[in-house]
């Protein structure tokens, strides 16, 4: 969770849900997501003053200013553009010097996915359909998404996964974590 700061950003905004939570953290609220249907659903959300949802396909871009926001999310996200190193610049973009960067991604080497490929099966992060994950174009293990971040400008703070178990998978993260939760800085 973003501790707080003038301005936020979600990429992949979705209905403004998660903006809508952290709502009393930050001044104003930005969120941009590919589905026109989905952000004229988050303009319904009330204090219409403080959120500000844009339609934009961030594989084109984020049409923000430079050094512009405190915090930047992308929860669920990065896996499915074509292009996440340029989606990871342009947050590093508008993102403040000491920003805080909070990226969500699955892990495709977590140990129930590992299984499925002991097996034949291709692992399924996404949705299913015809025996394989369609909706991913990028896989994520713990080394690649900190790698990423890394050569792009990030300081890594902190690496979770979420989960009940949480807590316990974090000794062994990156075989029984099925997802990453990575904190970041804009250095």
């Amino acid at each position: 969770m973003p501790s707080g700061g003038e301005k936020l950003l979600d990429v992949g905004c979705g209905d403004g849900d998660f903006m809508f939570m952290v709502r009393d953290k930050f001044r104003e609220c930005y969120g941009v997501d590919v589905s026109a249907q989905r952000i004229e659903k988050a303009k319904e959300l009330p204090n219409k003053e403080k959120f500000h949802f844009f339609e934009c396909d961030v594989d084109e871009g984020l049409h923000f200013p430079d050094n512009f926001f405190d915090a930047v999310t992308c929860i669920a996200v990065l896996e499915h553009v074509f292009n996440p190193p340029n989606l990871v610049k342009e947050i590093h973009r508008v993102l403040k010097p000491g920003g805080i960067f909070l990226v969500q991604v699955p892990n495709i080497a977590w140990m129930p996915y590992r299984i499925q490929l002991m097996f034949g099966q291709l692992p399924t992060t996404g949705g299913v359909y015809l025996g394989a994950d369609w909706e991913h174009l990028h896989n994520f293990t713990q080394q690649s998404i900190s790698l990423l971040l890394r050569e792009v400008g990030f300081q890594i703070k902190g690496i979770s996964c979420s989960g009940v178990f949480a807590k316990y998978r974090k000794y062994w993260l990156s075989v029984l974590g099925g997802d990453f939760i990575v904190k970041s800085e804009a250095t």
